[in-house]
């Protein structure tokens, strides 16, 4: 039993030993720093006395004292933690508490030697031994941050130490306002350490000018030279009405020899309720951005400002971007429904976060759109005045492989939230439907252009409500899309792959889609469907060869591109009207308004959700596809569609 205890005794000592070794070593190596500074002092003062008998006779005469003062020091050390740095990482951050701690340490000795009766030193000895002092005990730390770094990153410590303690170089892209609306946030934020060289705009007259401390160096063109002379260390670009190819140009510059590029959120920033300009690594979607659409902000807020507003799908990427602008609009209430609990706890811990004073407006509610029992008791409770529809199932590949529950999501759902918007008398009721509606070849597209069809039947039914259409194409960054996928292939490093060479999409940065969506439901009228303009359709390969480069690689050489070929349901190339449907434009930038002839009766549209609950119930997918063919005007997965002229494009010549 004592044997036992002895052994437990002696292993407990053993790692209280094993723990603090490193303080222990630390503070024996500090007490030889201050020994060697002092005495390094005295030898400079006493030059023409020998080491031995300086040592000998300052130690005798002021023993007490020095003994004194050394814990002084030490207790000073230890005060403002100086033994509780991880010294591995210490940095700069340190120099500020070993001058202090050595300064009280000195204060200490001259107090101990008064006190003492010790005989006390000339006020230069003080002044040296003070310099030497600090300069030794910060030495030790340095020496071991350097050992730390050299172990673990061999030639790439003397970056890390470059990093720490020099500000990095930096240039803005931008013009005027943007720039000093930077300035001002990189003077007010004193983490950030920046040296701003300066600004290149392309505004005529403006070189030469000052904005904010910063000189205006020249046109955009400049920053080609800056790269190569090695000038500048990041760059952060501002350019709200630069084009992505232009962008793109800058950015790929930079890449090339590999120098950061950050770019600053605009308009979106703004919308979120973020008052100052944060800086993010730039994206593919800033590239392929387009100039940004000139939206009616006080048109839209003056609609859902203290509105009690819907959201289903709001865990999604269109329907929680969609609630981050619509809670910055300050609605009375924001319903945030959603089939999946860990999606709609996290849009709203976000929304809390980003709008604290407006948490009490949020409410969690989690159904599923085509249960009409929930979804009526959900209309019931919060008698929302605005709906916006975003709830779909949107993977076109596994929508071919669960084609009943794609109907059931889509179609019927879609049909059940568009009746309780009209039975409770919702103010107006905006779907979010999609490009792949556009001569389906999947089942995803083909229930998205039966949902238009099912929002559009009930304008004659509920004359109460505004019932409104947007449809547009691919979103950059979305859940499932392939901006994500490639970034994670290209982080792996690679292979990329590409379903084909030649496929194209059409894209959109979520937050300028969504912007057009509240645009529409704003502006629309009952019945209305509008279409985004989405500027010219990317080739997929396009895409996936630009982000490559982003990152500082090389298509085929550094990162492999590889081809899956086209998955079931999808087509080589999207298109967002068919040849009988006509486009006009709309009142806003950026949107379209399709008239498109009518295909179904009211009582026709009811008969087939009859049928379509009837065969679901049954689960028999084959006569659902055999349906979906017989309904659906163009659906036929075997179809190759060929390139033609699409209707934005037949407008704009129109137009020109």
């Amino acid at each position: 039993m004592a044997r036992d205890t002895m052994s437990s005794t002696i292993l407990r000592m053993f790692r209280y030993l094993r723990c603090h070794i490193g303080g222990f070593l630390l503070v024996v190596s500090d007490s030889l720093a201050l020994a060697s500074a002092l005495t390094l002092s005295l030898c400079l003062y006493f030059d023409h006395i020998p080491l031995g008998k300086i040592i000998a006779l300052h130690v005798q005469s002021n023993a007490r004292s020095l003994l004194a003062s050394l814990v002084g020091f030490l207790v000073s050390f230890h005060a403002f933690r100086l033994y509780r740095y991880a010294w591995r990482f210490a940095s700069l951050e340190t120099a500020g508490g070993v001058i202090s701690a050595n300064t009280v340490g000195l204060f200490v000795l001259i107090a101990s030697q008064r006190l003492l009766g010790d005989k006390a030193y000339p006020v230069s000895i003080y002044i040296v031994f003070w310099l030497l002092s600090v300069t030794f005990v910060g030495g030790v730390r340095i020496l071991l941050r350097l050992a730390s770094l050299g172990t673990n990153y061999g030639r790439g410590a003397f970056q890390l130490i470059r990093r720490d303690t020099m500000p990095k170089k930096i240039v803005i892209l931008g013009d005027e306002t943007s720039s000093a609306r930077i300035l001002s946030d990189l003077a007010q934020d004193t983490a950030i350490q920046y040296d701003v060289l300066g600004v290149l705009d392309d505004t005529p007259g403006t070189k030469g000018k000052y904005i904010r401390n910063a000189r205006v160096l020249g046109p955009l063109r400049h920053l080609q030279r800056l790269l190569d002379e090695r000038a500048v260390d990041e760059v952060l670009i501002a350019l709200p009405d630069v084009s992505g190819a232009q962008i793109r140009q800058y950015v790929l510059a930079c890449r090339k020899l590999k120098v950061p590029v950050k770019i600053i959120p605009g308009l979106n920033e703004l919308l979120n309720g973020r008052g100052h300009a944060h800086m993010e690594e730039i994206s593919v979607e800033d590239l392929l951005r387009r100039p940004p659409v000139r939206i009616n902000m006080d048109k839209i807020g003056g609609c859902l400002t203290g509105a009690r507003v819907l959201v289903t799908g709001a865990g999604g990427s269109i329907g929680s971007e969609l609630c981050r602008q619509i809670l910055a609009l300050k609605p009375a209430t924001l319903v945030l429904l959603g089939h999946g609990e860990n999606s709609i706890h996290d849009i709203h811990k976000e929304l809390s976060r980003i709008f604290p004073d407006l948490s009490d407006r949020l409410k969690m509610v989690v159904a599923s759109v085509s249960d009409e029992i929930r979804i009526d008791q959900v209309f019931r409770t919060h008698r929302p005045q605005v709906v916006f529809h975003a709830a779909a199932h949107k993977h076109v590949p596994i929508m071919e492989a669960n084609l009943l529950e794609a109907v059931q999501n889509n179609v019927l759902g879609t049909n059940c939230v568009a009746e309780c918007c009209g039975r409770y008398g919702v103010e107006k009721m905006v779907l979010i439907s999609s490009d792949k509606a556009v001569m389906p070849s999947s089942v995803m597209g083909a229930t998205k252009w039966l949902c238009e069809e099912v929002v559009r039947s009930m304008v004659g039914a509920y004359l109460r409500t505004r019932y409104i259409a947007v449809r547009f194409g691919n979103v950059l960054g979305s859940r499932g899309s392939v901006v994500p996928i490639f970034h994670e292939a290209i982080k792996n490093g690679g292979p990329v792959i590409v379903t084909d060479p030649e496929m194209t999409r059409f894209f959109m940065s979520i937050p300028e889609s969504v912007q057009l969506v509240l645009q529409a439901g704003a502006s629309g009228e009952s019945g209305e469907l509008f279409l985004l303009d989405m500027g010219q359709p990317v080739k997929i390969l396009d895409l996936a060869c630009d982000m490559i480069r982003l990152y500082g690689f090389e298509p085929n050489v550094d990162i492999p591109i590889t081809y899956c070929g086209i998955r079931p349901g999808e087509k080589l190339h999207e298109y967002l009207t068919t040849q009988d449907e006509d486009l006009q434009p709309a009142t806003c930038d950026g949107l379209f308004v399709v008239n498109r002839p009518g295909y179904f009766k009211e009582s026709d549209l009811t008969n087939m959700l009859l049928k379509m609950r009837g065969i679901i119930l049954d689960g028999d997918t084959l006569e659902m596809r055999s349906m979906l063919e017989d309904l659906v005007p163009g659906f036929c997965t075997d179809t190759i569609f060929a390139t033609e002229v699409t209707a934005v494009e037949r407008l704009k010549a129109a137009e020109s």
